[in-house]
C-alpha cells in the first residue's frame, strides 16, 4: 500500500504515478564484483527493499553496470521476497557505460535489454535510459533501436541520462516515443541545470530543457555526493570544504522552521520544490537513511527559504 506521506507525481506521457522521490540503486548489491554477492549481500538489499517501500517510494532505478551487474540480479531477489511488488513499482535501468567507452550501435542495445531484463527477472522495463551520450554513434540509429523496444512491449518509456539540451534535441528528432526523463547530477552542490548561464557556475539550461519539453528530471547525488547529509566533516583540503560548510550552516539555521529536518531531508526537499517536478533518486543502501531522505517529500519550502539555501550553494547573492 502506498504510504500517505508520500506524494505521487505523474510521469511519462501516460502520466503513470510514480513516488517524488526515488530509490537509486547504484549500492544495492554493497559490492562492485558479482562474484562477491552472498546471502548477507541479499539480506541487507532486501531490507533496503522493504523500507523503501515502507516510505511509499514506486520509483527504483538501476543500470547494468551497477555492482558490475549485481544490483539488477540482486532486485530480483527483493521483488521475490515481496510477493506482488511488480505491479506496484516503477523499474527503471541504464545501458551505454561498457568498460572504458559508450555505446549506444542498435545490436548493442538489443543484447543489453534482455540481459537487463533476464537479471532482473521481469518481462517489461518501465523506463530505458541512454546513460551518457555516445559520439561514435548517430542519434538516428539510436532512436530507431529504442522505438522498437517500445513498440515489442519490452520498454514501456524511454529516457536519457546526463544529456545537454542539444544531444536531448538531437535524439528527439528522431525518436517516435517522446523522452520521458532526463537522469542528471542535481544538488545544491551542482547548480548547473538550474538555468543556462547561471552566474557562479557553467549553467546549463538542462531544467528549462525539460520544462520545455515535458521532461522529467531525475536527479542523482540529490545530497552532493554525500557531503550535505551532515553526516561526515570534509578535509581540510576538500576543495570545496567552504561551501559545503556554508550549505550546511544554512541548513542548520532553517532546520527550526522545518519541525528540526535534516540536512538530507531539507537537500530533497529543495530539489522538489523546483517546478520541473524534480525527483530526486536517494543513493542508499542502508534502511535508515532511506526513510530519513523520504521524509523530505513532507517538507515545503517556502520561496524565501529556497532562495536562501541557493544563494548558500551560489556563494553569491542573486543578481
Amino acid at each position: 500500500m502506498q504510504n500517505a506521506s508520500m506524494p505521487l507525481q505523474a510521469f511519462g506521457p501516460a502520466g503513470t504515478p510514480v513516488s517524488r522521490i526515488g530509490l537509486g540503486c547504484m549500492g544495492l548489491a554493497g559490492t562492485w564484483n558479482p562474484a562477491e554477492v552472498g546471502q548477507e549481500n541479499i539480506r541487507r538489499a532486501i531490507a533496503s527493499f522493504e523500507a523503501a517501500l515502507e516510505c511509499g517510494i514506486t520509483f527504483f532505478d538501476h543500470a547494468d553496470i551497477y555492482g558490475g551487474t549485481a544490483c539488477e540480479t540482486v532486485f530480483q531477489e527483493c521483488l521475490k521476497a515481496v510477493p506482488g511488488s511488480r505491479e506496484r513499482i516503477f523499474i527503471a535501468t541504464k545501458v551505454g557505460i561498457r568498460r572504458g567507452y559508450y555505446e549506444h550501435q542498435p545490436e548493442y542495445i538489443r543484447q543489453s535489454v534482455h540481459a537487463s531484463l533476464k537479471r532482473l527477472g521481469i518481462e517489461y522495463i518501465d523506463l530505458y535510459q541512454l546513460h551518457r551520450p555516445d559520439p561514435l554513434t548517430h542519434p538516428a540509429h539510436t532512436a530507431a533501436v529504442l522505438d522498437e523496444l517500445v513498440q515489442q512491449g519490452l520498454v514501456r518509456m524511454v529516457g536519457v541520462s546526463n544529456y545537454y539540451p542539444r544531444q536531448t534535441l538531437a535524439l528527439q528528432q528522431y525518436l517516435r516515443a517522446p523522452i520521458a526523463s532526463n537522469q542528471v547530477e542535481i544538488s545544491l552542490m551542482r547548480l548547473d541545470p538550474v538555468y543556462e548561464g547561471a552566474a557562479g557556475g557553467n549553467g546549463d539550461g538542462v531544467l528549462d530543457m525539460c520544462m520545455q519539453l515535458n521532461i522529467t528530471p531525475l536527479a542523482y547525488s540529490p545530497v552532493g555526493r554525500g557531503w550535505l547529509t551532515g553526516r561526515r566533516q570534509p578535509p581540510a583540503d576538500h576543495p570545496q570544504r567552504e561551501r559545503i560548510e556554508r550549505i550546511l550552516t544554512a541548513m542548520q539555521e532553517l532546520a527550526p522552521s522545518y519541525n528540526n529536518a535534516t540536512p538530507a531531508q531539507l537537500a530533497c526537499a529543495w530539489l522538489l520544490a523546483h517546478p520541473a517536478g524534480i525527483i530526486p533518486l536517494v543513493g542508499s543502501n542502508q534502511p535508515e537513511h532511506i526513510r530519513e531522505a523520504a521524509a523530505g517529500a513532507a517538507i515545503q519550502l517556502s520561496r524565501t527559504d529556497w532562495y536562501k539555501l541557493w544563494v548558500a550553494g551560489r556563494g553569491s547573492n542573486v543578481p
